[in-house]
């Protein structure tokens, strides 16, 4: 049977090997939304996903081309006020930027591996 302090230290070795960093889109040059799907994993420190929207081509027929850059930073300076040039948005959780869901609103599969571990690690303990 572990004592509590080998209980402890299992447990934070445990948790330090499911932390990863953050995976956003990412398109450095102004792309067309639906083409800017390349995923990466960010630096560390960067903590969230951001869309930043160049253009909307107008005119009929309309066909919603919307050009945007997106990338991981390390905080949200959204600005999306009336008459911002450049609309940012900001999201913190994997691939949130993608333009196919409500941005935000997925659930992190890093997050939830976490707890999984740490309830199974406090269960273990407890025996």
């Amino acid at each position: 049977m572990l004592r509590p302090s080998s209980c402890h230290t299992a447990l934070v070795l445990q948790c330090c090997d499911f932390a990863q960093s953050l995976r956003c889109y990412t398109c450095r040059e102004p792309t067309d939304i639906s083409n800017c799907r390349t995923a990466i994993l960010c630096p560390p420190k960067a903590t969230v996903c951001t869309t930043t929207l160049h253009s909307v081509e107008t005119g009929y027929p309309f066909f919603g081309n919307i050009t945007v850059t997106r990338d991981c930073e390390e905080e949200c300076n959204a600005y999306d006020g009336i008459g911002a040039s450049k609309p940012k948005s900001c999201c913190y959780t994997d691939l949130c930027t993608d333009d196919r869901i409500s941005s935000g609103v997925r659930s992190s599969s890093a997050a939830l591996g976490l707890v999984a571990v740490v309830a199974s690690a406090v269960l273990y303990c407890s025996l």
